[in-house]
């Protein structure tokens, strides 16, 4: 501090001045020997020289083959009229073939709803025509029989026809209930016409109603105006045939036209 003092006191501050050193003296110092660096003018700088100009080369590169491609593109080069900056528009219709058609329901009436119900839930006695092939199974046969008896054992009135199959069915369960008066066979011809196992098994039958007016008549057409009566005479029907029957088959389709009931089983 003595020192600093000591110096201010002979060099007074007032005393010192500033030059700006020149050329000549900065090339005279002995650690600056050799040529100044030229700092260069900003008017100078040329693209080249910028650090970037080899990326900016590339980007714009880059552009002008985007801008040829979609040119191509858009001229013409086996595309068509396709535009690749035009969003395509997603179809989302689903076409489904014919059999995944929802088939239509028919309309079901309420009326028809309410009479089957109303003759389910009722207490008193119906009148069953019980029609069918000729050609049924042991099982089958055996199944109609039992469905005869309980009609008939419940106080329900069966009409049926006389043939082998079906109807023989149907009228051994008829006669097992042991009540003549609930039980009907209307022969489409004269008991002659009959099977011999039909005749003996009609024996035992009290209410037979012949027809020897069709004897002429081939079976078919007899069979198709004795179901017609049978029809006219009761208010239920239950089939039991094959899908080629025609005979029960028309007797069906008559008995839904008669608005009856009906209860068509197929063996098949």
């Amino acid at each position: 501090m003595r020192m600093l003092a000591v110096i201010l006191v002979l060099f007074p501050v007032s005393s010192f001045s500033f030059v700006a050193p020149t050329s000549s003296s900065i090339a005279s110092a002995p650690f600056l020997r050799g040529p100044l660096p030229r700092r260069p003018s900003l008017t100078h700088v040329r693209a080249t020289d910028s650090p970037f100009a080899d990326d900016d080369k590339n980007t714009n590169a880059g552009d002008r083959d985007i801008k040829a491609a979609a040119g191509a593109l858009k001229g013409g080069s086996g595309l068509g009229d396709f535009e690749p900056q035009k969003k395509i528009p997603i179809k989302r219709e689903v076409i489904v073939g014919d059999p995944q058609q929802k088939v239509k329901k028919q309309k079901e009436d309420v009326t028809d709803i309410l009479r089957e119900l109303a003759a389910i839930q009722s207490q008193g006695p119906q009148k069953y025509c019980l029609l069918g092939t000729r050609h049924c199974s042991f099982l089958h046969q055996t199944i109609i029989e039992l469905l005869a008896y309980a009609l008939v054992l419940s106080g329900n009135h069966v009409y049926t026809s006389g043939a082998v199959g079906t109807h023989a069915a149907a009228i051994k369960g008829g006669l097992r209930a042991e009540r003549p008066d609930l039980l009907t066979v209307v022969l489409p011809q004269s008991m002659d016409k009959q099977p011999p196992e039909i005749q003996d098994l009609l024996k035992d039958v009290t209410d037979i109603i012949t027809m020897p007016q069709n004897d002429e008549m081939s079976l078919e057409m007899s069979s198709r105006i004795c179901n017609s009566y049978l029809l006219s005479q009761t208010d239920q029907l239950i089939s039991f045939a094959f899908h080629d029957s025609t005979t029960v088959n028309e007797a069906t389709k008559e008995a839904k036209k008669l608005d009856m009931l009906v209860t068509a089983l197929y063996l098949d």
